[in-house]
């Protein structure tokens, strides 16, 4: 369907679903609003209350009730759900599931005034209340795929073995089957997810990449924060390797303490870890007893200084444990890196190795793999800074090619137009008070 046959979108209501948004820090939710009301549609948002990441309900919300409140100029009804983000598999499955019921249950107001809902389908539970509004009003959706289901459930350790695990595989299975068949399409942010939907059964004339691309407003070329450099000791002719971001089993950040073992020869060579999560204090201790001062902890730093932070750095490092799941992973920090012009060392599988190559961004070693890691260092810091820096322009215009919202916006918007005009204007579309 070309964009002339679909629905105007100026008059067309999209129908935000998504467990997650402000004020939790998350960006992508929040963006995709603001770049629908610029391609012209009206927006509505339905959430969860907020309570990520702590697990503690922010304050002036409650947990047990639905609430309207308004949030950049959008309405927004939050409906209640089990506080918990910990390792406990049962309080996430409590957090994930009591959402998706208490959204399908109370967001009929919402749901029904829309056009086409777009679901932000992280969790995948996140699609039970679109799925519900296509079965009950033949409301359209189109789903954004997030990460893969059931499989990232699991990878993370949750339900490792036994009974439960194979219950709750069968179940998530079904339902990540049904939503991706009732969906009017399926996006993906990356070509292997793509890849293996379609070997999963899903047609491949329903799955489109669309890229998550960055928060380009903060996220941009911009001057090096002299800061982080005083703060640690280290000189402007030190070689620095950044990591920023979460700190947990998926990073595999042992990898690269032990890599940096390796290198007690450059002395002018620093890995710096910028961020918080469940393995820091295991990090930590790993680089006390390998006696490393070239390894350095930085508590996590506001968004609106991160690029800055980074431009202080030589290069900027991705780290993902080898897992299959990761093959088809595109973390959004590989998008952040390059919209702010930096280079890329990739100690990563599939998706961020190809992104890395195909962009000419930077180095890619095998995950896992400390000796590599710590090879592509010495070849990193052995390489002229103006070319690491030709490198980082390299990625940038890669970014702003394929995965800007300049690049992805207008494929979103015309997605959901051509998904409302094939769910045609509903009867009895009409404002219903929360």
């Amino acid at each position: 369907m070309t964009r002339s046959d679909a629905v105007d979108p100026v008059s067309t209501r999209v129908a935000l679903v998504s467990q997650f948004f402000p004020p939790e820090p998350v960006h992508l939710p929040l963006g995709l609003t603001r770049c629908l009301q610029r391609q012209g549609f009206e927006v509505d948002v339905l959430t969860g209350v907020p309570n990520y990441p702590t697990g503690i309900v922010h304050p002036g919300y409650s947990h047990r009730r639905p609430v309207v409140d308004e949030v950049a100029g959008l309405r927004v009804l939050r409906t209640p759900l089990h506080p918990s983000h910990d390792r406990s598999a049962a309080g996430r499955a409590l957090n994930y599931l009591t959402w998706a019921t208490s959204s399908t249950l109370l967001g009929s107001s919402l749901l029904r005034t829309a056009d086409v809902a777009l679901v932000y389908s992280s969790p995948a539970t996140a699609a039970a209340a679109a799925l519900a509004a296509r079965l009950r009003w033949g409301l359209p959706y189109v789903l954004m795929v997030m990460d893969l289901w059931p499989d990232s459930v699991f990878a993370t350790g949750f339900l490792t073995r036994g009974l439960a695990r194979r219950a709750a595989e069968t179940a998530l299975s079904r339902f990540t089957d049904l939503t991706y068949r009732w969906a009017e399409h399926v996006t993906v942010p990356c070509p292997g997810l793509r890849d293996t939907l379609v070997a999963r059964g899903v047609p491949t004339e329903k799955v489109s990449v669309v890229y998550n691309w960055t928060d380009e407003k903060l996220m941009q070329p911009t001057e090096p924060d002299p800061h982080l450099r005083t703060s640690l000791g280290l000189s402007p002719d030190d070689f620095v390797v950044l990591y920023g971001g979460n700190h947990g089993p998926a990073q595999d950040l042992g990898v690269a303490i032990t890599a940096m073992a390796r290198l007690r020869d450059l002395t002018d060579v620093h890995l710096v870890l910028v961020g918080d999560g469940v393995s820091k204090p295991a990090l930590r201790t790993t680089a006390a007893e390998l006696g490393l001062r070239t390894v350095h902890f930085v508590d996590p730093v506001a968004t609106e200084r991160m690029a800055a932070v980074m431009a202080a750095a030589d290069i900027q490092l991705v780290c993902l444990a080898d897992e299959p799941l990761f093959q088809i992973t595109m973390p959004s920090k590989v998008q952040t890196i390059l919209a702010c012009g930096q280079p890329v060392l990739s100690c990563a599988p599939g998706e961020v190795a190809r992104a890395t190559h195909e962009a000419g961004a930077g180095f890619t070693t095998a995950p896992g793999d400390p000796e590599g890691l710590a090879q592509t260092i010495r070849l990193a810091h052995a390489t002229p800074r103006a070319q690491l820096r030709a490198m980082g322009r390299a990625g940038l215009d890669h970014y702003r090619l394929l995965m800007s919202e300049a690049a992805n916006a207008q494929v979103l918007a015309e997605l959901l137009a051509a998904a409302a005009a094939k769910g045609g204007r509903r009867p009895n579309r009409r404002r219903v008070p929360a």
